[in-house]
């Protein structure tokens, strides 16, 4: 038989045994579930950033030496580079499972021979299907209450260490003991904060979300940060003039050129997911997220280098980053990445785009097969045959082709039972009422729960080109003019840290208003 092999054995006995099962494609309907284990992420987006920061200078060095013609160092940039850059792709690899599914049939067997060796044996007769599916986990993040908690333990461990650091009644105990914990703060205080927003953002949004797309999202802040970086490093210091007092300079920095280049690279990396943002609140998610993933690069660079000002320097740090600087960033990002998600609510853009992807294809084909490679296997070189590639009536399609739905996979708890990590605790009351009464009640429910975003990409660009360039140069402003205005240093850091409060108290105002209104949007 085609199916099984015969083993002759020493003494000269047959044994019949069947190959095993040949893989086949799964159904549309099989849905997986796996156990919980929140904290997996965390542990694996600390493990990304680290490589990532150093690659952001390793890259650094390599374009000091194309500018300064330096080959050495460019070379040791590009060979310091590699490694860094193979982690990353180990890390965020596309992920595979072997599904191994045994359904009760009269027509099976009690045993199924596995090709890793070994085999599967069943209670029952069954016959066993085998599947090579891609993972879709959901994104598994631990309660938000429990990372809040912990983000508060933090500081308090860090404010204690700062009094007894200060303290003479405990020698060099206070510094030993910051020694011994200056790396653990360092590590959590940068990573734990964006963890937590994560988190709320997740949860109020109450969008099932896949973990590979949402690790890719936060990916991709990561990755804008290094063409900000490249651009604040290089590009804006040659734009201001030397002979511009180091206050202007400085000011400009902050305020023009951070903000512009930051936002428009974040913006890009939110438009890498065009063809997967399905509405303005997933662009929002996608959006936060982006934001996020940038914000996770500037934290482990400045939580770092305030190491250098003791216990009371990281854990100030860390607390205003931690409340006010990362919501900043994915509130900035969000805002661009809701309007990209009202562009693809129109079906013209949805259409030319889809034209544009179709040209780009074709001219890929035309190219391969002008240098003599049949690419698409008609048994000629003519390049793209199908002359139905016309943008006015890819424009007038009105009968775009349905999305397959996809069924979440599902999480089991410790006890073995589903539960929803996306389910919306403290669901507004849009819950209890029918959609004849939702269109009566959501104009005046938009007004009074939340901000409503625009749908303009530039307007919302600029307004979040604006929002981080007022955060950046209030900030700075804050502290400088007190000083320069003869206050003295004590009264212009009191004056700077108040300024900071309420600029906190602000984007946490905007972040809860703007998480609020944009679950109004399916209702537009």
């Amino acid at each position: 038989m085609n199916d099984e092999k015969i083993i002759i054995d020493s003494l000269n006995r047959k044994f019949r045994v069947p190959y095993p099962t040949k893989l086949s494609n799964a159904p549309d309907d099989l849905r997986i579930a796996r156990k919980s284990s929140p904290w997996k992420i965390y542990f694996g987006m600390v493990g990304t950033v680290l490589p990532a920061f150093f690659l952001l200078y390793t890259s650094l060095f390599i374009i000091i030496g194309i500018i300064d013609r330096n080959p050495i160092m460019t070379l040791s940039g590009g060979l310091c580079s590699i490694p860094l850059l193979f982690i990353i792709i180990y890390l965020y690899r596309p992920r595979l499972i072997h599904v191994k599914l045994a359904i009760p049939s009269e027509k099976g067997h009690f045993l199924h021979p596995l090709p890793s060796g070994g085999s599967l044996q069943t209670d029952m007769k069954t016959e066993l299907k085998r599947y090579i599916i891609r993972d879709d986990s959901v994104l598994d993040l631990p309660p938000t209450n429990q990372l809040w908690l912990v983000f508060i333990s933090v500081v308090i461990v860090g404010i204690l260490s700062s009094i007894l650091f200060f303290s003479q009644l405990v020698g060099y105990i206070g510094v030993i003991l910051f020694v011994v914990i200056a790396i653990p703060l360092w590590l959590i205080g940068f990573s734990l904060p964006v963890l937590a927003w994560w988190g709320t953002s997740t949860q109020s949004l109450g969008l099932p979300t896949k973990r590979r797309d949402a690790e890719s999202w936060l990916l991709a802040g990561m990755v804008s940060a290094f063409p900000a970086f490249i651009f604040n490093s290089f590009a804006a210091p040659a734009i201001v003039p030397s002979s511009s007092p180091l206050w202007a300079s400085d000011l400009f920095l902050l305020a023009v050129s951070a903000p512009f280049c930051e936002e428009i690279f974040k913006g890009a990396a939110v438009a890498l997911f065009l063809p997967s943002i399905k509405s303005p609140k997933h662009g929002f998610q996608i959006g936060f997220t982006v934001g996020l993933g940038f914000a996770l690069i500037e934290n482990f660079q400045y939580i770092g280098v305030s190491l250098l000002g003791g216990p009371l320097g990281i854990t100030l740090t860390i607390l205003i980053r931690g409340i006010g600087s990362i919501p900043g960033h994915a509130v900035w990002t969000a805002i661009t990445g809701t309007a990209i998600g009202w562009l693809v609510k129109e079906k013209k853009f949805k259409n030319k785009l889809e034209w544009y992807a179709k040209s780009l294809s074709t001219g890929a084909v035309d190219f391969i097969e002008a240098i003599g490679i049949d690419f698409d296997g008609d048994g000629d070189l003519s390049g793209y045959n199908d002359s139905n590639l016309d943008i006015k009536s890819s424009l007038n399609k009105n009968n775009p082709k349905p999305i397959k739905s996809e069924q979440p996979w599902l999480l089991l708890d410790k006890y073995g039972k589903i539960f929803d990590q996306f389910e919306i605790r403290n669901s507004s009351k849009l819950d209890n009422f029918d959609d004849n009464y939702l269109s009566k009640i959501v104009p005046e429910y938009q007004v009074s729960s939340g901000l409503i975003l625009p749908k303009s990409i530039y307007i919302s660009l600029g307004l979040a080109i604006l929002g981080h360039s007022f955060w950046n140069a209030s900030s700075y402003l804050s502290y400088f003019l007190p000083e320069k205005y003869g206050l003295g240093e004590t009264y212009s850091s009191l004056i700077s840290i108040l300024w900071t409060l309420i600029l906190i108290i602000s984007i946490l105002f905007v972040a809860n208003r703007l998480l609020k209104g944009i679950k109004t949007t399916e209702f537009n």
